[in-house]
């Protein structure tokens, strides 16, 4: 691992990703995480925008319908994660640029590894609906693309692993738990 702990001194014609520090990396990655995730909104506002929300929900769907699959093979890959359970997927979304880097998110994962629970404990998106009183764009989030995604995950990583969702938006309380997931393992 490098030393650079940031790029302010002069430029390298040689510079490589591996030079800067494991905490300058971490900074990258959730500065990925948000443009990543900045692009995904700004994208669906504009549909929204020129086109009504009837459509930007048919695009989003779709776009997600195939991504979502790229989002569990690409940090599965990049971090040499093995395996096809429930600890398995809970690994995955922990190095997610989109999921668990950019919100906070606590997982349990019972002794037998058999069961667990995905809590999110900040959500920068409900903050942004809350902010902006964006139902439609709560719902689109959180029912439609959570809600059928989340599961997509699971069958795609193990057709045995279930989940259900315990707690959703809309919530009463700025200090609500945003959501929370519950996972198991089907014999």
């Amino acid at each position: 691992m490098g030393e650079l702990k940031d790029y302010s001194g002069p430029f390298k014609p040689d510079l490589k990703l591996t030079d800067f520090s494991s905490e300058a990396l971490a900074r990258l990655l959730v500065a990925a995480g948000q443009l990543y995730l900045g692009a995904d909104g700004m994208w669906n506002t504009l549909i929204r925008k020129y086109y009504g929300e009837e459509v930007a929900h048919k695009i989003s769907m779709e776009v997600w319908s195939h991504n979502f699959k790229h989002e569990v093979d690409r940090p599965r890959k990049a971090m040499n994660i093995g395996g096809n359970d429930i600890e398995t997927l809970f690994k995955i979304w922990q190095c997610d640029p989109g999921w668990a880097v950019m919100f906070d998110i606590d997982f349990k994962l019972s002794e037998d590894k058999k069961k667990g629970t995905l809590t999110v404990t900040r959500c920068r998106t409900l903050e942004y609906c809350e902010r902006h009183n964006d139902m439609w764009l709560l719902k689109h989030a959180c029912e439609d693309l959570d809600g059928t995604y989340i599961p997509a995950s699971c069958e795609y990583m193990n057709p045995k692993i279930k989940c259900r969702p315990t707690i959703l938006p809309p919530r009463k309380s700025p200090n609500d738990i945003p959501c929370q997931w519950e996972f198991w393992m089907e014999d």
